[in-house]
């Protein structure tokens, strides 16, 4: 009895270590939460469940250097680090982050860095200048203090939760995954069947118009405090060369804007950007790619890679606008001409005069 008893217990205690390291291995080695340096074919297609977590854990635990970065919402997030030419780039776009959480996002990454930037990007959507854009998300104060607990990634390695993202990081590998990281923080998205980029349309341009959503056109409300958040991002990185741009959306989105009310509002949001900045690299008005969703869109307002490759390349390369008309530079100089130009061809585009 005594020899079975003691048994049982040499049993339970190597089960208790055996159990928690096999989690931590495999956890190690497909790495979902972005702990570690580890890369290799299995997990090159990185399922993307809570960017703020994972791109603050890179910024935190993987060698950090860097000349620029980037910092928007999900629009900016397929923007790739490797299209900016004489410059390292790190992407640090969050899905759904609100104006408010860029500079905080920002000054986390420049104290990593250990110096300020020499190119700061930023990325706006015109929705996420409603009065009560909702940040989806913990405190960005909350995710650092979090990833820097000493126990932060001994935690996440023996976590079971931790185990399903590493599952379902293989089964990626395996099966493929339209939408994903690589290990280099490069974001992939897939074209999608013209049947499902119809159903995105539909289902997304009646959600932007009328939903109960305090950015949608029927609740819109321009954010006063707006110009205040861009002027302290702007102060926060006065040593830094300040790119803002707008991201482009499909031209039935901005006639669904105009047709509400809301062209005056598109207007100061603009004058807005370069009013703080002094620059703006425009790309939501009509031109061959808003007017070409089929080929450069999969829903309304998130464009395909190949669009934020001619986006940097304009904005930062030094190329002319690509399909002869995506870009458009206003400064402070030519700004009352250009908000002209922008008022009629928005207008025209509403099927107004």
């Amino acid at each position: 009895m005594k020899d079975t008893y003691s048994k049982w217990i040499l049993t339970t205690l190597l089960m208790a270590l055996i159990l928690p390291g096999v989690i931590a291995g495999i956890n190690y080695f497909m790495d979902p939460l972005w702990c570690f340096s580890i890369s290799h074919r299995y997990n090159q297609k990185q399922d993307d469940f809570n960017e703020r977590q994972q791109k603050t854990n890179r910024v935190t635990f993987r060698p950090f250097d860097y000349q620029g970065i980037i910092i928007g919402t999900s629009t900016a997030t397929t923007m790739s680090q490797k299209s900016f030419r004489g410059a390292r780039f790190y992407n640090y776009a969050i899905n759904g982050l609100a104006l408010a959480d860029y500079r905080h996002y920002v000054a986390y990454a420049r104290e990593q860095n250990g110096r300020g930037f020499t190119h700061l990007i930023i990325g706006l959507d015109f929705i996420s200048s409603a009065k009560r854009f909702p940040s989806n998300g913990m405190d960005p104060e909350k995710i650092f203090k979090e990833t820097n607990n000493p126990l932060y990634r001994l935690k996440t390695l023996i976590s079971i939760d931790t185990l399903m993202l590493s599952r379902r990081n293989f089964m990626n590998y395996l099966y493929g995954r339209r939408i994903h990281y690589d290990r280099e923080n490069i974001k992939y998205t897939d074209t999608i069947s013209p049947e499902f980029q119809e159903q995105n349309m539909k289902h997304l341009l009646a959600h932007f118009e009328k939903s109960n959503q305090e950015y949608s056109f029927n609740n819109f409300i321009y954010n006063e405090g707006y110009r205040k958040l861009l002027q302290e991002l702007r102060d926060d990185n006065a040593g830094s060369d300040i790119r803002p741009f707008t991201t482009p959306v499909v031209m039935e989105f901005m006639r669904l804007m105009v047709k509400n009310g809301l062209l005056d509002e598109y207007l100061r949001w603009i004058r807005d950007i370069v009013d703080v900045f002094g620059v703006c690299y425009h790309f939501m008005y009509p031109n061959a790619v808003t007017e070409n969703y089929r080929e450069y869109f999969n829903d309304p307002n998130h464009y395909y890679p190949v669009v934020s490759d001619m986006m940097v390349d304009y904005m930062f390369n030094g190329k002319p606008p690509a399909l002869g008309d995506f870009g458009m530079r206003i400064d402070r100089n030519n700004l009352e001409e250009r908000l002209a130009l922008l008022e009629r061809l928005m207008k025209r585009a509403a099927g107004e005069r």
